[in-house]
């Protein structure tokens, strides 16, 4: 039993600012749920259907096993389908089948205390519900009445979900209309729950198990309730009133969005939040525009560009200097080329001529004249090239063109050196100076830039400040329009959001422990009736957090979706079998009524083996779980008859006979 002052005490910490009064008003109306004892389970048992109109048919029922044995299209599942309907008031017959029928009755026990309906089935749903037998139907003070199809499933599921014990689920669908409270508030859980005692194989045999779960995890749900996984009803409770708080904030947001948009203001946090990324956006600026005026104004960026332009002066002084001396050097260079080349000419063209002929200058060839050759001093002189011409001829001419030759090439080399030498001077002073140009044009590039960008970042400075003006402007419109309009209900509604959502959180770890035991206790079940149909290599079975199934066998883990078309079969009915078997044995507050419809569990997708696999767990139902479970087995295959006693009434007919006529 939980009481609202135990839940404050245990959640005042968390609740800070939240009132012991707030919080029994956030939780006024809850308190018969949240001191309710959890309901212990209630058997059902049926125990007669016969329905009349152009078919009929009469069958009783016993505890344990029950099978309907007969070929295709004889009426097995139709059976199941009445059944159906007149627990649930949804109708799944084939249009033939329900045409032929104009009026049914069940009979069943709940804890043993007789119940009966009738449905009169001519047009709209008319029918009632009586505490008592077949004979009571028309004396007896109704329990549930009824006139058409809608009132039907509703009032037997508000019954039933009374009768069992069990919580309407809530915000377990979608509603089409935004903002619509009619799913959070219709107790349409029923026909869900029924979907633990029905193993329909239009429903691929997967009931519970199976993966597509519908919005808010409905089937999770379902079974949690049915195990009593999550505890006591206060959890449901909590959750339905926080599922309508949820959807009356929404329906308040949305308004003031509205409102919002309709005055062409936003939401003040919104705006707080952009004004915060604009003013560091602008410090941001304000730091680049900083760097940029230190670069701009540095008094070593103007002492650096100040000494390369005199290191370019003092290079281009040089490289004037420089090539002045190469212009006279190469002067000196083309002498001393002509002097080598015309020895050489002299030498190789005329050197029989010079020694033949005494009177030619040895050096030129140019004819002497007699008074120039024989002159006072010992040796004459060449006019031409002032060349001394001693005494004699022949070899003495030839001797000294050769030395003078000689000397004319070591001066040549000489200054073909110097010429060489000027020139990789020059060169060298040309790479420096476009080095330093090199850098004079970029330091006066940054320089430019940074006083262009200083510009350029004090005008987007302006103008996002002014931006930030006009938000600052906006959410104060904002904020003044929000305080006036009385949008403090949001406020109001977050804070009761607070109170149920730890609320909620408390009830789901209250009974963590107790939930982990059940599922245990639960999943060993199931492991041992899947042994028992022929798993071979099963490890372990166990429920994962959205209690799915998980299938350790042969070293690997399955999932019910992976496992064999046969092998999905044989587990569901393990899975259900514990189900029932658990919840009135094992699990302290399950709810399973113990009633199992099973449609076809034996068609084409089991081989021969699974399907005796199958009659082998029906049997431990008959053997030793007879007084709380009843089965009833809709199948083609003549082995079932071993599921059940002898003595038990089994409706087994021949292939070709329906099983109603």
């Amino acid at each position: 039993m939980i009481t609202i002052d135990h839940l404050y005490s245990a959640l005042r910490p968390s609740l800070r600012g939240i009132s012991a009064g707030y919080f029994r008003s956030t939780l006024r109306g809850l308190e018969p749920t949240l001191e309710m004892t959890p309901r212990k389970r209630t058997q059902l048992m049926l125990t007669q259907l016969r329905f009349r109109g152009e078919k009929s048919g009469d069958f009783r029922f016993q505890p344990g096993v029950n099978v309907l044995r007969a070929g295709n299209d004889k009426g097995k599942s139709s059976l199941l389908k009445l059944i159906h309907f007149c627990l649930t008031g949804k109708n799944d017959l084939k249009k033939d089948v329900d045409s032929w029928i104009s009026q049914v009755e069940l009979s069943f026990e709940l804890d043993g205390v007789a119940h009966a309906i009738t449905v009169d089935k001519k047009g709209r749903p008319r029918g009632r519900l009586v505490r008592g037998t077949f004979e009571d139907l028309a004396s007896a003070e109704p329990l549930v009445e009824f006139r058409n199809g809608k009132q039907m499933q509703d009032r037997l599921e508000a019954f039933f979900n009374d009768a069992f014990g069990l919580r309407p689920l809530m915000g377990t669908q979608k509603d089409s209309r935004k903002g619509s409270d009619a799913l959070l508030d219709a107790p349409t859980s029923y026909r869900a729950y029924f979907r633990g005692m029905y193993i329909n194989q239009d429903l691929g045999y997967t009931g519970l198990l199976t993966d597509g779960l519908p919005y808010g995890n409905l089937f999770m749900k379902v079974l949690g309730m049915l195990l009593g996984i999550g505890g006591i009803d206060a959890f449901f409770a909590v959750e339905a009133r926080l599922a309508h708080l949820e959807n009356e904030l929404g329906k308040e947001e949305r308004y003031h969005r509205r409102v919002e948009e309709s005055l062409g203001l936003r939401d003040p946090a919104t705006l707080a939040e952009e004004m915060g990324k604009l003013e560091r956006y602008i410090d941001e600026l304000k730091v680049e525009r900083t760097g940029l005026m230190v670069r701009a104004t540095s008094d070593d960026a103007d002492r650096r560009l100040n000494e390369l332009t005199e290191q370019l002066v003092s290079l281009d002084d040089a490289r004037l200097e420089l090539a002045h001396s190469l212009r006279e050097a190469e002067v000196e260079l083309r002498t001393a080329e002509r002097s080598v080349s015309e020895l050489e000419a002299a030498l190789s063209s005329h050197r029989a001529l010079s020694a033949i002929q005494p009177d030619r200058c040895p050096v030129c060839e140019v004819a002497i004249a007699e008074r120039r050759r024989f002159p006072r001093t010992p040796a004459g002189e060449c006019l031409l090239c002032h060349e001394e011409m001693p005494e004699g001829h022949g070899e003495e001419f030839v001797a000294i063109a050769e030395e003078r030759l000689q000397q004319a090439k070591a001066s040549l080399a000489t200054q073909r050196r110097a010429v060489e030498a000027r020139r990789a001077e020059i060169d060298e002073v040309e790479v420096r100076s476009r080095q330093l140009m090199q850098q004079k044009r970029h330091l006066q590039a940054q320089l430019r830039s940074a006083h262009q960008g200083t510009i350029e970042l004090d005008r987007e400075i302006e103008l996002e400040t002014r931006y930030l003006g006009r938000l600052e402007a906006e959410r104060e419109s904002a904020t003044r329009m929000v305080s006036e309009d009385g949008s403090s209900n949001i406020k109001k509604l977050l804070k009761r959001k607070k109170v149920l959502d730890a609320v909620l959180r408390h009830l789901r770890t209250l009974d963590a422990a107790a939930n982990e035991r059940r599922k245990r206790e639960f999943s060993k079940r199931v492991q041992e009736y899947c042994t028992t149909i022929g798993f071979p290599g099963l490890e372990e079975v166990s429920l994962d957090a959205q209690l799915k199934p998980r299938i350790y066998q042969n070293g690997k883990l399955y999932t019910f979706e992976e496992l064999s078309p046969g092998e999905k079969v044989r587990f569901v009915l393990a899975f259900y079998l514990a189900l029932a078997i658990a919840t009135g044995e094992d699990l302290e507050y399950g709810v399973h009524p113990g009633l199992l419809l099973i449609d076809s569990p034996g068609k084409e997708e089991m081989v021969h083996k699974d399907f005796e696999a199958v009659v082998e767990l029906l049997s431990i139902i008959e053997d030793k779980h007879a007084s709380t479970i009843q089965a009833i087995v809709a199948t083609t295959i003549p082995a079932i008859r071993r599921a059940t006693g002898a003595k038990k009434q089994v409706f087994i007919k021949n292939d070709d006979e329906p099983l109603f006529g």
